[in-house]
């Protein structure tokens, strides 16, 4: 066996586990979301660190996410409608629910009012 092949052996990962290939999203809300007043949101951070980064995904890859143990998976409703105030109120209550999943998610999402259209 070659140094090489020791390497090759090394660096697979453990109990079959494939690496991960990620695919962000930026969710473009629709006509029928704004009817609907918000939108799911679903975001992703390495388990076993925290500091990592976060990443938006859409919802038919969430489904693949969730039986892999090596990522936290979060959702959260965002709110689209109302006014500046209520809005920030919803989307900050959201954020803090999903928080308890992904801490630093407040990080990934300064913007309260993302999607509302004035």
């Amino acid at each position: 066996m070659t140094n090489n092949d020791n390497y090759n052996n090394i660096k697979k990962l453990p109990n079959g586990l494939e690496k991960l290939k990620i695919l962000t999203y930026i969710p473009k809300p629709t006509k029928g979301d704004y009817l609907t007043g918000y939108i799911t949101r679903f975001f992703i951070q390495k388990v076993n660190d925290k500091s990592s980064p976060i990443y938006e995904i859409k919802a038919s890859y969430a489904s693949n996410i969730e039986s892999k143990v090596y990522y936290t998976l979060t959702s959260l409703d965002w709110r689209l409608n109302g006014t500046p105030e209520q809005i920030k109120k919803s989307n900050a209550a959201s954020v803090k629910l999903a928080s308890a999943d992904i801490p630093k998610i407040g990080l990934y999402l300064p913007n309260l009012l993302q999607f509302h259209k004035k």
